[in-house]
């Protein structure tokens, strides 16, 4: 009895990081890797940053980050963005199109 609870602890223990690591987080699991990012690419995603702070603050501040979540909340209020904030995703946006 007592080496079965061993030998289950043992299976738990071993097993335990790779449930951890195949948990799903919501997101599409990456397949491939993309070649990174364009000067212009990274400098409009700053800028897109920079000018919708304030709207990310006032209408998106408990979307949890990642897999898009914080752009797909900003999109959803894009009647009530700012103008800077507007701007600067269409910027982004152009950005994206030029680097495909």
């Amino acid at each position: 009895m007592r080496i079965a609870h061993i030998s289950l602890m043992v299976a738990l223990f071993v097993s335990g990081p790779v449930a951890a690591q195949t948990s799903d987080t919501g997101c599409p699991q990456r397949t491939a890797q993309k070649a990174p990012p364009s000067a212009v690419l990274v400098a409009a995603r700053h800028m897109e940053r920079q000018a919708c702070a304030a709207d990310m603050t006032r209408f998106c501040a408990n979307v949890p980050h990642g897999c898009g979540r914080p752009m797909q909340c900003l999109r959803s209020h894009s009647t009530e963005l700012s103008s800077g904030c507007t701007n600067a995703m269409a910027q982004l946006h152009a950005a994206r199109m030029q680097s495909h």
